[in-house]
């Protein structure tokens, strides 16, 4: 079995944790996309029950950008070869995906609102807001700065590279 994944991935990744670290945030942030995009016609739904300023409006942009967010965020995590800027737009998407599940959990237990579905896995897996959500989103962040930090660049070609 050691062999059959030396021969998949590049050598590189066995000398450096980080990118493993990464494989595992992507792991939960596809999980996170899959149960959202399952029952996606409910999701702008869910969103709107936070009761946050806008309304439907709001709701439905959250329900565009989150699991779009958490898609866009898998190349960086994936340790993709990509061109610099691509890189950084998906390594700000992986930042924003984290941050604005913070943000929800955090006004959502501020403003109380215990009887609305966290939207967290969609509607898929139902689970209510608590402070279970501020805690789990609260890790999702400190390991999104963690993997931030060490995961380097592959570059696409060697000239203008940024690898570390």
């Amino acid at each position: 079995m050691k062999t059959y994944f030396r021969s998949v991935f590049p050598s590189v990744f066995f000398g450096n944790p980080a990118y493993w670290r990464g494989f595992t945030l992507a792991g939960v942030y596809l999980f996170l996309a899959i149960m959202q995009l399952f029952t996606y016609e409910q999701f702008a739904d869910i969103t709107a029950a936070y009761g946050l300023a806008g309304g439907k409006i709001t709701a439905t942009v959250l329900a565009f950008s989150i699991p779009l967010l958490e898609v866009l965020s898998l190349p960086f995590l994936l340790s993709m070869k990509l061109a610099y800027r691509w890189w950084a737009v998906s390594r700000v998407a992986t930042l924003a995906t984290a941050i604005v599940w913070l943000f929800l959990a955090l006004i959502l237990n501020i403003q109380g609102n215990y009887t609305a579905e966290s939207g967290l896995f969609g509607g898929t897996l139902l689970l209510p807001v608590g402070t279970w959500m501020v805690l789990f989103t609260g890790l999702l962040v400190c390991a999104v700065v963690i993997v931030i930090r060490e995961l380097p660049h592959r570059s696409t070609s060697s000239r203008g590279s940024r690898e570390q």
